[in-house]
């Protein structure tokens, strides 16, 4: 039979069709026989304590599942994820045809040689990553990957200046422990974190990653050691509203106190209240700080400020009390009226103090009809040198140290918000 060129084509495919089926069941296939025997292989003379080559190199990469905590008052950062260490033992490689073409098997972490890493800033105590019952993933090349799980609480140097404006830096020190850079040599696996199945933080908002090698000497030996770098800013808003707002609110209250008068019995009671407020407020905001002298938030600057402030308006409340309680044949010094007066005048806008003979006529701003509110038969004593009893000066200095303390607390609370704002 004479085949058509036709025919030909057909059979031609056909047979491609039949061939990438077959090549495709034996990629496909896998069978435990042959998996037993490439543990049998390659697993019988294994000597777990002997390196692959020397020196090796050991690739490592963190995945940062999410950041659990960081603590200001024990400058501790809580995270969860894993690490993923790469290297290449050529003891553990076979021939995939001569196995069913199976490229990887499995074996416990205690049956096969791996680096001996810690977390060299763990505070938690200094114990080599992973367990024994964890699998690593052997690649018929030799490539072996492990992959031990961590949930990590690393110190972490806080820097609470800005609080909480703050951005805080936190490293995770990986250590090749026991083996010196001759024998084990760190490495990166990527160029940065593996960010792929993190989960925010609702205090702190991750603003990026970054890594670097480094090395650790002791006594005249080299350790690798690789530092991997978080970079997180802290979200203000709930600190805005339970810390701030009521610091600021609460020293801004100091200077009621001059708005209170004397008679009512309650002036010393309200600012003792106030300054016992700031002593709570200062007292719970520094139990939550590090113990450190390295760095002083901007807050409890304000709050200590504001404290002593509060503390010399009861020394000048008690003065203007005693002097309110004065009686006025104990007068005081003339400059003190003086001062008073001539604040008067600058307050009252008053402009001059005329006299004639026994007559006074006083120019001033309010007119009636074109002339002096003041007649020519009017007599007064000039105003420079007119005696205010006790209880006047008092409320006198009530009012001028209201106006004083009011300023002094606007600047300060001003300056204090413009210092975290251009933090």
């Amino acid at each position: 039979m004479i085949l058509t060129q036709r025919g030909v084509y057909f059979i031609l495919i056909c047979v491609v069709i039949i061939g990438s089926g077959c090549k495709l069941c034996v990629v496909s296939s896998y069978s435990v026989k042959d998996a037993e025997n490439i543990h049998t292989a390659l697993l019988s003379s294994y000597n777990k304590h002997v390196l692959p080559e020397e020196p090796i190199t050991v690739q490592a990469e963190y995945n940062l599942l999410t950041i659990n905590s960081l603590e200001m008052k024990t400058q501790t950062l809580t995270t969860s994820g894993w690490f993923t260490v790469v290297w290449n033992d050529s003891r553990l490689a076979w021939t995939k045809s001569s196995y069913g073409n199976i490229e990887h098997i499995y074996a416990s972490q205690n049956k096969l040689w791996h680096p001996e890493l810690i977390v060299e800033n763990s505070v938690t105590g200094l114990t080599n990553l992973g367990q024994d019952d964890i699998q690593l993933r052997i690649q018929y090349d030799g490539e072996v990957r492990w992959e031990p799980p961590a949930i990590l609480s690393t110190s972490c140097d806080m820097d609470v200046t800005f609080f909480p404006y703050d951005i805080q830096t936190c490293e995770v020190e990986l250590v090749s422990w026991g083996f010196p850079s001759t024998a084990v040599n760190l490495s990166f696996l990527n160029t940065h974190v593996n960010l792929n199945n993190y989960r925010t933080n609702g205090e702190w908002d991750l603003l990026s990653t970054d890594q670097h090698q480094s090395e650790i000497i002791e006594d005249d030996l080299t350790y690798s050691e690789l530092l991997f770098s978080l970079h997180v800013q802290r979200l203000p808003g709930y600190y805005l509203m339970s810390v701030i707002f009521p610091v600021i609110i609460t020293a801004v209250l100091t200077s009621v106190t001059f708005m209170l008068p004397v008679e009512s019995g309650e002036k010393v009671g309200y600012i003792l209240t106030v300054l016992l407020a700031l002593a709570v407020l200062l007292t719970l905001f520094s139990d939550s700080l590090p113990t450190t002298s390295k760095h002083t938030s901007v807050l409890v600057i304000f709050l200590t400020v504001t404290l002593g402030l509060a503390s010399f308006v009861i020394v000048l409340t008690v003065l203007i009390i005693r002097l309110y309680h004065k009686p006025d044949s104990d007068a005081m010094p003339r400059w003190v009226n003086g001062f008073a007066n001539k604040c008067r005048r600058l307050i009252c806008k008053t402009a001059t103090v005329e006299l004639s003979d026994d007559k006074v006529s006083r120019k001033v701003n309010t007119k009636q009809g074109g002339k002096s509110a003041w007649s020519d038969k009017d007599t007064v004593r000039p105003f420079e040198d007119h005696r205010n009893t006790n209880k006047d000066l008092a409320e006198f200095f009530d009012k001028f140290c209201f106006f004083v303390f009011t300023i002094l607390y606007l600047i300060v609370v001003l300056g204090f918000t413009m210092t975290l704002g251009t933090s």
